[in-house]
Formats: C-alpha cells, structure tokens, sequence
C-alpha cells in the first residue's frame, strides 16, 4: 500500500515537473525578441489611433509610420536570433490587419464620401488573408508565403516569390494610405503642371495609385486562389472518406 502510494505521489510529481517545463517553454516563445516586436508594434499602432481621436494628427501619422517600419525588423530579428515561430507569424499577421483597417476607419471618417470604399478595402483585406490562412492551415504548410508554390496565378507566384515584389507592394499600399492622411490635413507644396494645379500630395496618390490597385488585385487573386484550393481539399476530403465506407 505505501510503495502505491509513493509510486504514485513519484508520477504525480513528474507530471508537475513537466507541466512546469512545458509552461516554461511556452513563455520563453511569447518573449521571443521578434514578438516582443510586435507588441511594440501594437503599442505604438494602439497609441497612433488615440492620438488621433485626441487631435494629435502629427503624433498619430508619426507613430503609424514607426510601426509599420519595425514590422521589417521583427523578422530580420526573427531570423538573426532563429527565433521564427507560429505565434508571431500569426502575432504579425493580426497586428498588420488590425492596423489597416483601424487607418482605414480614419480615412473613413476623414473622407465620408468614399465611406464604402474603405468598408470594402477592409473587408478585401481581412478575408483574402484569411482565406488564405485557412487554406495553409487545410494543407499542412509551414507558412501562408508557401501559397506561391500550389497557386498557378502568375501574380500571386510572383508575389509570394518575391520578396521585393511584395515589399513594394505592401510599401505602395500604406503609403497611399499615409498620403491620404496627410493630404487632408497638409496642403503641401503647390505645383502648377500645365495649367492644372494640384498639390505635392495629390501628386504622390497619383504616382502610388497603380501600386494600390495593384495590392488590391492581388487581394482578389488570393481571396479567389484560396477559395478554390479550400474547395478542392473539401472535395479530396470527401472521396477519402467515400472509399473508407
């Protein structure tokens, strides 16, 4: 009866120990130099968006553009230190939707005219990444930027593949944003182009204009590249179970 009861009171306390350790673990991964990053990030976007509401527009502009900076540098932090993880691809993940659509719901209110326009950015935005997340998590890959090897669209190939490309991409998109923002509240130099008369602004949404609608297309093609291959491990999911029966 004794030796039960030790051996049991030994396992017990394993069990604990190992708990401990798992614990231990899992903490060590919130403390990752990367995703303490991004906590900053979200620090930094949180305290733009109050900024703005408390009419601080140099502050929130200022505080927005320091965020978006440092998203390049978690993942460089990320990859000096191999501290890459789940967590703060999903962490990056939700702290550059979170703060596109909060930019948006400013240009929303700053531009009531376009008032659908940014619903509609917002809404493009979140779902084409979570679709796109979904269908990742559906095959088994490591990585959402794993879809340019199972997509046939040329662009999303490209996009995914390259680097460069989506960095441009990305860059061009909260940039026309930004100028948005600070186009409402700037006037800018004053430029006469041939008689048409227009701002230093204006003119930079002109040049990043191609840039965005280009981010925006390749949203679409991620939303549609997405849908389909969730429909088709629907379909491979369905004849698996078909000849098990």
């Amino acid at each position: 009866m004794v030796i039960s009861f030790l051996a049991i009171s030994y396992q017990l306390s394993a069990f604990e120990e190992c708990s401990q350790n798992i614990y231990m673990a899992i903490n060590q991964v919130f403390f990752y130099i990367p995703n303490l990053i991004g906590y900053v990030r979200f620090i930094f976007y949180l305290v733009s968006f109050v900024c703005h509401s408390l009419g601080y527009w140099q502050l929130c502009i200022g505080l927005y553009a320091i965020a978006f900076i440092l998203d390049e540098f978690d993942g460089r932090a990320a990859r000096a230190y191999n501290q890459s993880s789940n967590f703060g691809a999903a962490l990056d993940m939700v702290a550059d939707r979170s703060a596109t659509a909060g930019l948006c719901l400013i240009l929303a209110q700053l531009y009531p005219n376009y008032l659908l326009a940014f619903i509609g950015a917002i809404a493009l935005d979140i779902s084409s990444h979570y679709y796109l997340i979904y269908a990742t998590g559906m095959r088994g890959s490591a990585s959402h930027k794993d879809s340019a090897e199972w997509s046939n669209n040329k662009i999303l190939k490209l996009y995914y593949g390259n680097k460069t490309f989506m960095d441009l991409l990305i860059l061009g998109n909260e940039l026309f944003y930004l100028l948005l923002y600070l186009d409402f509240y700037l006037v800018g130099v004053s430029l006469n182009l041939g008689g048409w008369q227009t701002s230093i602004w204006q003119l930079l949404l002109i040049v990043f204009l191609p840039i965005y609608l280009l981010k925006q297309v390749t949203n679409i093609l991620q939303l549609q590249a997405a849908g389909q291959e969730i429909a088709k491990l629907d379909l491979v999911e369905r004849e698996s179970k078909s000849t098990t029966e």
